[in-house]
């Protein structure tokens, strides 16, 4: 079944703007794609199967109302199966917290917000009978917008000397999904299920560091490189990687350190490593992804990150323009991490259909196989702050590749 895109168009033209500044409005339209490739009756495993995603999370205010609106879809597929017994009590707080386990994800730059999100998914999820839903999983810190693939990470780290440190690297990876999908797989009801999981995600943690390392040099040997010129990166490149297969552990770990240390330190995320069981699956990727990204003109932008932050991101989005606000970057990253038949739900300033940031992102998201199917713009943020902004919802049609 296909996204019927002329009657998405046709239903949200009758909607009250307002409700698609609030997160039910916003998340309800990223969803509708999502949930009618699912068909009219989805089972329990379809649903639990999704990967929402809010990459700049903040409070997780998004992730609540996504954990709301597929926990009530899931309640729905275990009536339509009989699958409540009789002596359940309150099936939807039983399927917020298995949503919350199994399907959302967020990261977020700084500490106090992932934080403040898992308060708002306990809160939501919370059971007077079963401890908190284990979340540490799946809400982590970091920069959304700066990280590699495996295949870069293997790339820059391998060794034609070594024994296949590509294939090392898999294979650790391989075992931390593992670990991840058990954590996912059982419901946290008491401090001892929490404690194992604990156990499971440190396991988990410590087999990623060497591939976190090797990425976070990576990263900066293109900050760290004096001039941005390709032949002073490469320069600087080539000296980071002798550094590496030379297992230099202390100079490894000073790089890393150097790079994300400070104010303006680069939190380092690497989607594919960090969400192995989102990225290993056929059609990878995130079925949505939802949220209010930073808005940041070009000099604020400069102001607020690392030297080289903007010239990291012209590189990794070809075609962006440096005058770009930061928002549309955030679009080109969600537009990447999503799967086939996936959708995305942000909020962005006015500027997102202008000029530089236009041609950043939409022009080059719809150029590159995205339909717009909702667009609200010109929308006065309720409140003081004097606000213009814009609500979009893309889809991510099947590629044509075979």
């Amino acid at each position: 079944m296909g996204f019927d895109y002329e009657t998405s168009k046709q239903t949200n033209q009758h909607r009250e703007w307002l409700g698609f500044l609030q997160p039910v409005g916003l998340v309800e339209t990223t969803l509708q794609p999502v949930f009618q490739k699912l068909g009219e009756k989805p089972t329990p495993e379809q649903l639990l199967s999704l990967k929402v995603c809010d990459f700049a999370m903040g409070s997780g205010a998004f992730l609540v109302e996504a954990c709301r609106q597929i926990a009530g879809r899931l309640v729905e597929a275990w009536e339509r199966n009989d699958a409540i017994s009789p002596d359940t009590e309150e099936p939807v707080f039983i399927a917020r917290r298995l949503v919350a386990q199994q399907c959302i994800y967020g990261v977020d730059q700084n500490l106090f917000a992932v934080n403040l999100a898992k308060l708002s998914l306990w809160l939501f999820t919370l059971a007077s009978d079963r401890s908190f839903t284990f979340l540490d999983h799946a809400l982590k810190p970091g920069d959304s917008l700066v990280g590699l693939t495996r295949k870069e990470i293997g790339a820059f780290s391998q060794d034609p000397k070594a024994d296949l440190p590509l294939m090392k690297m898999l294979q650790n990876i391989d075992q931390v999904k593992n670990y991840r999908m058990e954590i996912q797989s059982a419901d946290t009801r008491s401090d001892e299920d929490d404690t194992r999981k604990r156990q499971q995600l440190d396991l988990a943690e410590s087999q990623l560091e060497q591939v976190r390392l090797n990425a976070d040099v990576a990263v900066a040997a293109f900050f760290d490189a004096e001039k941005k010129t390709k032949t002073a990166k490469k320069e600087k490149s080539q000296e980071y990687k002798e550094i590496l297969n030379n297992n230099d552990e202390s100079k490894v770990k000073n790089i890393s350190q150097r790079l994300r240390e400070g104010e303006k330190g680069v939190q380092v995320f690497n989607w594919e490593v960090e969400f192995p069981e989102v990225f290993d699956r056929d059609n990878p990727g995130f079925d949505a992804i939802v949220g209010n990204p930073p808005f940041a003109g070009k000099n604020t932008a400069i102001a607020a990150h690392a030297p080289g932050y903007m010239d990291w991101l012209k590189v990794v989005h070809p075609e962006s323009h440096g005058n770009s606000d930061l928002v549309a970057h955030f679009f080109r990253r969600a537009f990447v991490l999503l799967r086939e038949e996936g959708a995305l739900g942000l909020i962005a300033t006015n500027t997102i259909a202008q000029g530089d940031t236009r041609s950043t992102g939409l022009r080059f998201i719809c150029n590159n196989g995205g339909v717009i199917y909702n667009a609200k713009r010109r929308y006065k943020w309720p409140g003081l702050a004097a606000v213009v902004v814009s609500l979009i919802h893309i889809f991510k049609p099947k590629s044509n590749q075979s």
